[in-house]
């Protein structure tokens, strides 16, 4: 191989890999604009199970107030039973 052989297959080398980082580029490009839409559509996913999680945190906590008043209700109604024999 002469030395202007070496220098062609060099060059075309270095072209292929320049060639294969511009495509390298373009494809880091859409997997970050994919990234940043898939950010996008989670947050606006999130916001109304968010929600929803603590709607039912407030319930529960109602629930649970209200059993503890029932069983306080009970527990008077049945002491009061009992002290009256």
């Amino acid at each position: 191989m002469t030395p202007d052989e070496r220098f062609e297959r060099i060059e075309e080398l270095i072209q292929t890999i320049l060639e294969a980082d511009v495509r390298n580029r373009a494809a880091l490009q859409i997997v970050l604009e994919s990234q940043v839409r898939t950010q996008e559509s989670l947050r606006v996913l999130n916001e109304p199970v968010s929600r929803s999680a603590d709607a039912a945190d407030a319930r529960l906590r109602r629930i649970e107030e209200n059993l503890d008043a029932l069983i306080r209700a009970i527990t008077s109604e049945h002491t009061n039973g009992k002290g009256n024999r």
